[in-house]
């Protein structure tokens, strides 16, 4: 079913025009939450819309209020922090780093999209290890694949037996209407909505089933929306991308991390906790920092010295180097965020379009061949991610460019070095959208907004949601060195 069938002439009005009560807000339970001034509140959905009366799903929302008086207040800023299967509610601390002007202005809100963090019913028991590479030698990247596939397929299958019905409306064309029923529900005309990354997607989506609706979309670390399933493995050069730019901001760091990396090749470190400590231990956190600029220059240069003083220091440091590197925060995460549990379930009902592992198996040659030192990694988990859905098809599929000729408001906001989402993507957002405007910095962060330490991107994505007004032109900011450091624990 094509994504454009469903816009009506009207913006999506026959789709979602329906009377919301007003959301009651409390008290956030969590204390955190609580003490930053956070309002919590449910609300309930129809698992399927075309049932009203059917099963429902209750979405956990949660408000940081606007600082300004009511005459000041321009309305609600809608938030998703992306994923697939990332809960609105982990990062709604986001709410805390707007620029006081968009504070005064917007009430912040994000939630936990249906099956995700605290909405009810919710996903259990379906996230997946990280994928299985050889410690040492070289690695034969089809084998891995076929490991993969085996793998994904036994976890994917396994969710779907206890959640099948949740997770065939789990879909982003779900979620774009549950933030129009959301919209009306806190009594906003029209949407103003922050996604980054999978978050760009909703809001694509939502531009596409209801382009007179929306008053401002900031489209950050965009999802190429011309995409089918198999080209979103293009996202896997990526992390090459960050590294190399990582590595001109700090060139005393390439050639430890070069020399470290060769001899974890070739051997693995033995912890004091007996643990192995391998090349995939540095590379993971690596690839988890270095899009993140206030954490990548201490967390990055932390993990990569460590490793190189664990390797090749005096007997002190490698002592002391050795102890350190079993902190969590060095070693490959327990789960993979980029695979099974809500990405699969939520990507999985975006594209109907699933490759063969014939297809899949030709298509990561490229990936290993651009970008040889993570590109397999994550070519393997997004070619065999439906692996296991084979049965289960895409109720919904998620609206692809090109799209009907409307009129929407949206800024595109993205880096040129992204290590997530290329920002060629962005530049497709662009062609899907030409009333839409790109705002392009110079670096290697994925999500720029509070994240680039940039008053000229700030200044930019501030005054365009406070004016709802799109530049006369795409935009550019240099890289800005950032003025904080996060300190490592």
């Amino acid at each position: 079913m094509s994504g454009l069938a469903l816009v009506s002439p009207l913006g999506g009005r026959g789709l979602a025009d329906q009377s919301f009560p007003p959301l009651q807000w409390e008290v956030c339970q969590n204390e955190t939450l609580a003490s930053y001034g956070y309002e919590c509140a449910s609300f309930n959905r129809p698992l399927r819309r075309s049932d009203l009366g059917g099963p429902k799903v209750e979405l956990a929302v949660f408000r940081l209020p606007a600082t300004g008086s009511a005459q000041e207040r321009i309305g609600t800023l809608f938030f998703n922090p992306g994923g697939p299967g990332q809960p609105g509610g982990g990062s709604a601390t986001k709410g805390m780093l707007l620029p006081s002007e968009v504070r005064h202005a917007f009430d912040f809100v994000t939630w936990d999209p249906r099956g995700l963090g605290q909405s009810k019913p919710a996903l259990t028991d379906c996230a997946v290890a990280m994928p299985r590479r050889p410690a040492i030698g070289p690695v034969d990247w089809q084998q891995v694949l076929s490991q993969r596939q085996r793998d994904l397929t036994e976890r994917n299958r396994d969710c779907i037996a206890r959640h099948r019905t949740l997770i065939q409306q789990m879909g982003t064309v779900e979620a774009a209407h549950d933030l129009e029923a959301l919209r009306q529900a806190v009594g906003d005309d029209r949407l103003n909505f922050w996604g980054i990354s999978y978050g760009t997607v909703i809001g694509s989506t939502y531009a596409a089933l209801f382009p007179g609706r929306v008053r401002a979309l900031v489209l950050d670390g965009s999802v190429d929306p011309w995409s089918d399933l198999s080209g979103l493995r293009r996202s896997a050069t990526a992390p090459d991308d960050a590294i190399r730019f990582f590595l001109q901001l700090h060139p005393d760091l390439k050639s430890p991390l070069q020399r470290s990396l060769a001899s974890l090749a070739q051997a693995p470190l033995k912890l004091p906790d007996g643990s192995t400590y391998t090349r995939w231990d540095l590379l993971d956190p690596l690839v988890n920092y270095v899009f993140i600029s206030r954490l990548s220059g201490t967390y990055g240069r932390t993990l990569i010295e460590t490793v190189h003083k664990a390797l090749f220091g005096t007997p002190a440091e490698r002592t002391a180097a050795l102890k350190t590197l079993q902190h969590p925060l060095l070693r490959s995460p327990g789960h993979d965020s980029n695979a099974a549990a809500g990405f699969a379930a939520v990507t999985c009902q975006d594209f109907p379009q699933r490759p063969s592992p014939k297809q899949q198996s030709a298509l990561l040659g490229d990936l290993t061949r651009q970008a040889p030192l993570y590109g397999g990694t994550l070519g393997v988990n997004f070619l065999a991610l439906c692996s296991g859905y084979e049965d289960l098809k895409a109720n919904s599929p998620v609206p692809r460019a090109p799209f009907l000729e409307h009129d929407v408001s949206g800024l595109i906001s993205g880096t040129r070095w992204d290590a997530a989402t290329p920002w060629v993507w962005s530049t497709a957002m662009a062609r899907a959208f030409p009333s839409m405007r790109t705002l392009q910095v110079v670096g290697n962060e994925h999500g720029t907004y509070t994240n680039v330490q940039s008053s000229c991107l700030e200044k930019a994505i501030s005054r365009y949601l406070l004016t709802g007004m799109v530049p006369p032109t795409d935009l550019s900011c240099p890289y800005v060195k950032p003025a904080k450091q996060q300190s490592f624990p």
